[in-house]
């Protein structure tokens, strides 16, 4: 799953230009923001917006909060299993990332009681933590923020349609031929998984893996090697996505709901982003307390303060990603909600979370052969 880590660097990339603090690596704490906390310090690996929250944190718990920023959820599992695991109290992976860290023996036991937010979590996180972050009784990783894959189109041009991935693959589907203006992620694991949940194998998302069989692979390869009669081209994420489309270079494409969010925030609106009907993939960073933290207790109350609805309005502004606590709308504006706070239930329904692939060699030389056709 490396590629979803250079993705969700990817798209964080436009933050610099909306007023986020510049990233730094995982070379110490010198990215800090300062602060006025005391008594306990808790070190947090995470990705570069959360440090927006540390006053009010400091100013909510006797604490200090340390910051260092991370570029991928990869990055953060590797140095956590070097041993730097006993440095930080607490990261923030891709919620693909915490059933490795718990593999690895690396993460400490949620106590329900001290992160109480948890409760107000919309239901459907709830029920992927039971299933990705749960073993033995104990959770081990706690919801903080998300987003999801699947189309997008210019409304000016593209009828209104029954969301479906019949729009990628099907060029007159819309009510309008598309033949030449479709576009699909450069990515074998994004573009594959649309490729198979138009041809209906939403069933081998439903495991701890996803499963494709090998007969399934070849009907996706089939099927990609027959789009790209009509196809425009394969695309990168954020920058290169969002120039295309302004520019007016296809007319419908594969696309995660941050590079919409940014067009709409930067004024242009006649982008609309489409929850397929057969499911949609999403991310959620979830935080993970060190097993060798000293202060277990106390990265609890904070991990808690990251879903707080007020903070975590505050992060969900930062980063144009929804919280994963609904009661973060309060604190939005309608404008704000409409871009990335109230989320419809039925798009939650639909989402299919980030797993590693079964097979996943099958799939790169699938892969190889639709590109090369």
């Amino acid at each position: 799953m490396a590629k979803t880590d250079s993705d969700r660097v990817s798209r964080r990339g436009y933050l610099k230009t909306a007023g986020a603090v510049g990233g730094a690596g995982l070379t110490g704490l010198a990215g800090c923001l300062g602060g006025g906390g005391s008594g306990t310090t808790i070190n947090i690996l995470t990705w570069e917006e959360y440090s927006q929250l540390k006053e009010e944190i400091e100013s909510n718990l006797d604490v200090t909060v340390e910051f260092t920023k991370s570029t991928s959820s990869s990055k953060m599992f590797s140095s956590w299993q070097a041993g730097k695991d006993s440095q930080y109290d607490i990261a923030v992976p891709n919620n693909n990332y915490v059933p490795k860290m718990m593999d690895a023996g690396l993460v400490a036991p949620v106590p329900e009681d001290t992160v109480s937010n948890y409760s107000s979590l919309y239901g459907q996180f709830k029920q992927f933590a039971d299933q990705q972050f749960t073993s033995g009784g104990s959770m081990y990783g706690v919801p903080i923020r998300f987003g999801w894959y699947g189309y997008s189109y210019n409304s000016d041009t593209v009828p209104d349609h029954e969301e479906s991935y019949k729009a990628l693959f099907e060029p007159e589907y819309t009510g309008k031929d598309l033949s030449g203006s479709l576009i699909m992620y450069d990515n074998h694991f994004k573009a594959m998984s649309a490729a198979a949940l138009y041809l209906g194998y939403r069933d081998s998302f439903s495991g701890s893996k996803v499963t494709l069989s090998q007969s399934q692979i070849d009907d996706v390869k089939q099927t990609m090697i027959e789009q790209k009669d009509v196809l425009q081209g394969y695309i990168a994420a954020d920058p290169s996505y969002i120039k295309s489309f302004k520019q007016g270079n296809f007319a419908l494409g594969q696309s995660g709901r941050n590079e919409i969010v940014e067009m709409w925030t930067n004024g242009t609106d006649w982008p609309k982003m489409a929850t397929p009907k057969e499911g949609s993939l999403a991310w959620f960073e979830s935080a993970v307390v060190s097993k060798k933290s000293e202060n277990k207790d106390m990265a609890w109350q904070v991990v808690n303060e990251f879903i707080a609805p007020k903070l975590g309005a505050k992060l969900a502004k930062a980063g144009f990603s929804p919280s994963c606590n609904p009661k973060t709308q309060q604190h939005l504006t309608s404008e704000q909600n409409d871009m990335y706070g109230a989320i419809k239930p039925s798009r939650l329904e639909a989402m299919i979370p980030f797993k590693a692939v079964e097979n996943e060699d099958a799939w790169l030389t699938a892969w190889e052969e639709i590109k090369s056709a």
